[in-house]
């Protein structure tokens, strides 16, 4: 027990040393989340700005008195778009889209011509497109209420081209929160995990090897469990600081956030911590374990960085599946770490119980990855030394 524990402090030492690294994976820890759950709150008050917003800039709106009329008593302020209002557009100088109304409209209504109304918009300009679905929204209505007029004055009843109703009824529990945006934190925090204890692993294993420090390591009178144990456990040490510095920033982040929607729908709790805490625990264990292992397989630390990033990429884009194939998640991939790591947290941030049974599964699979990496490096540690 005393060797495993000088080979630990001897690792946690030589992490320290490096402390820039240490401290950009620490700060990036802590300001990951504030970040991102800022960018999300000011790309949402963006998009409900557009919404509130109630202006529309036209071309030629004295040739639709019409639809003057029915924008204005839907609380809509016209103003004329300003004669360059594509390049104003292009410079993101105009953050609207410019509803153009084509020569004699209300004249060709009303000799029942087709006629087409144009929105124009820089794809590249994010506000302005944005305000493209209230608009479109807005000219649908009018469409609706043109063509019901029309009819009526034909002595049609509207309701002969609607005699179906759609109406919709949210299955979603009083108690459920919304996770639309907030879905993509788990991947942050999986990332986090990934490349936190990456450079400790590469630093203990392929970085003493390049430095020649591992040869009178193995000199000591110590076995290959013992060295596996002291330098696994190390690594797994600052994995699971940055897990407990990741999830406590979700604390202080949640005043970063501007966006009422996204407040209300992002409630984080203490509970809520310890679930996230119970589930990402074992996983940067296993990954740090399985980091280590490819590490010690490498002759550089380049080469044992880039296999490692390798793993990292491979790692961070598991949880993308529920992003690119949502719905019922099928039950194997309570079986698969990250992916079920991932699902669980789904699960907290929706407010919803995890079963005791995903916990243990999770828990089991990740001893199970521990067990067989601490199993390689103890055999491969000998064998190091020896190549």
């Amino acid at each position: 027990m005393k060797e495993i524990l000088a080979i630990y402090w001897k690792e946690i030492s030589d992490a320290m040393r490096d402390r820039r690294t240490l401290m950009m994976v620490i700060f990036s820890s802590l300001l990951s989340v504030p970040l991102l759950l800022f960018i999300f709150s000011t790309v949402m008050s963006q998009v409900e700005s557009q919404a509130i917003d109630r202006t529309v800039y036209a071309v030629n709106m004295k040739d639709a008195p019409s639809l003057q009329n029915f924008l204005e008593r839907q609380g809509y302020k016209i103003k004329e778009a300003p004669a360059d209002y594509e390049e104003k557009s292009r410079k993101k100088e105009l953050s609207k889209p410019v509803l153009i109304v084509p020569a004699n409209f209300d004249e060709d209504l009303a000799e029942t011509k087709h006629v087409d109304l144009e929105v124009a918009y820089d794809t590249s300009n994010r506000q302005a497109e944005m305000g493209l679905i209230p608009l479109r929204r807005l000219l649908n209505n009018f469409v609706q209420e043109k063509t019901s007029l029309d009819l009526l004055m034909r002595g049609i009843s509207p309701d002969v081209l609607q005699s179906i109703g759609i109406k919709e009824r949210q299955l979603q529990r009083t108690d459920e929160r919304k996770v639309t945006i907030t879905a993509m934190l788990p991947m942050v925090l999986v990332m986090a995990i990934v490349m936190g204890g990456m450079f400790a692993a590469i630093d203990s294993t392929a970085g003493e090897r390049e430095r020649g420090s591992l040869e009178p390591l193995m000199m000591n009178p110590v076995s290959g469990w013992q060295l596996a144990i002291g330098k696994t456990t190390a690594v797994m040490s600052v994995s699971i600081l940055i897990v407990l510095l990741t999830v406590s920033s979700f604390f202080p982040a949640q005043a970063v956030i501007g966006n009422e929607a996204l407040k209300a729908e992002f409630q984080f709790g203490v509970k809520d911590a310890a679930a996230f805490l119970l589930v990402l625990i074992p996983l940067a264990g296993a990954l740090s374990a399985l980091q280590v292992a490819v590490s010690l397989t490498c002759k550089t630390f380049k080469e044992a960085q880039v296999r490692n990033q390798l793993l990292s990429l491979v790692v961070s884009f598991m949880p993308m599946f529920f992003i690119v194939n949502p719905g019922k998640e099928p039950a194997w991939l309570t079986w698969v770490p990250v992916m079920a790591q991932t699902q669980m947290m789904n699960q907290v941030l929706k407010g919803e119980l995890v079963a005791a049974s995903s916990f243990g599964i999770a828990i089991v699979v990740a001893l199970a990855i521990m067990s067989a990496s601490l199993i390689f490096v103890s055999k491969k540690m000998r064998e190091v030394v020896a190549q």
